[in-house]
């Protein structure tokens, strides 16, 4: 791997956790509010768990305005319009990278624009439409079924839904924990899955899995990192099992978008036969 094609990878990964870190940034303030938005919508929810009708009634009528609330928030619509438009930032350095490592690199721009906006409006719809309406919806809706026993009082029932909004000092509200999984497999998929695309149109055969080691990273990802692989040794992989953070769907094509699965920091970088003997050579090609 040249000094250039090292400096790109490092620029990919900087604005990567930059658009990460946008979204992290603003969860605080977007769940404050939320929390008390929540909290006055399930101002009328029934406590008394004997009429069954009118409870199933409400938690749907809390469970719609909820998730509303959350799709609808000012700031985080602001938010999640830039992390999108930062997927075109991505992609821009990615076609870098390509034009350095092959002479005469010509982006094909309406495949791999459509791509950028499938990624887009895939992104949109987990963070503000069907994707948040199903995660945060449903669970909302087990927290108010859990505390209509007639045992919970108005103020216990406000409490424990501001904890579910906001989090606590030992558990991050489920809602961050959704938003902040999403957003990152969000910007890695595409920055992968664009990648993938170009090599198969460049008929690239050999590849460089790199990334940020963190410190969960799980032993799929530290045996890999830092190493130049054949493209049928990666398709290998998919035939592995179930390790840690796999994705469902994981096989032979997807793997080069799935990587190491959810939460993986990895992708892997389509290289040239000479960076692969030249990294062969050397000792860095294959499994450690």
């Amino acid at each position: 791997m040249t000094g250039k094609l090292d400096a790109i990878i490092k620029r990919i990964q900087e604005k990567q956790l930059a658009l990460e870190k946008g979204m992290d940034d603003s969860l605080p303030r977007v769940f404050r509010d939320l929390s008390n938005q929540v909290i006055d919508m399930a101002a009328d929810y029934p406590l008394n768990a004997a009429d069954r009708a009118e409870r199933i009634r409400a938690i749907i009528d809390v469970k719609r305005a909820v998730t509303a609330a959350g799709a609808n928030n000012p700031e985080y619509i602001e938010q999640v319009a830039l992390l999108t438009e930062g997927f075109a930032d991505v992609k821009a350095l990615s076609d870098q990278y390509f034009s350095e490592l092959i002479d005469n690199y010509n982006a094909k721009d309406e495949l791999y624009r459509e791509i950028l906006r499938a990624n887009i409006d895939l992104t949109r719809s987990n963070l503000l439409g069907a994707g948040i309406q199903e995660n945060f919806g449903n669970a909302i809706t087990e927290v108010l079924k859990a505390n209509a026993s007639g045992t919970t009082s108005r103020a216990q029932l406000n409490s424990i839904m501001r904890q579910f909004i906001t989090g606590t000092d030992g558990q991050k509200a489920y809602l961050e924990r959704y938003v902040k999984q999403t957003t990152q497999d969000a910007v890695m998929t595409f920055s992968r899955e664009y990648n993938d695309t170009v090599a198969a149109d460049l008929n690239l055969q050999y590849y460089f899995y790199q990334g940020s080691l963190i410190q969960d990273s799980r032993p799929f990802c530290k045996a890999r990192a830092g190493r130049y692989y054949k493209k049928s040794e990666v398709q290998s992989w998919a035939k592995l099992g179930n390790w840690d953070g796999r994705k469902p769907g994981t096989n032979a094509v997807t793997i080069f978008t799935y990587a190491g699965g959810y939460g993986c920091r990895h992708e892997l970088y389509p290289v040239t036969k000479t960076i692969y003997e030249l990294a062969k050579k050397r000792g860095a090609a294959g499994m450690r």
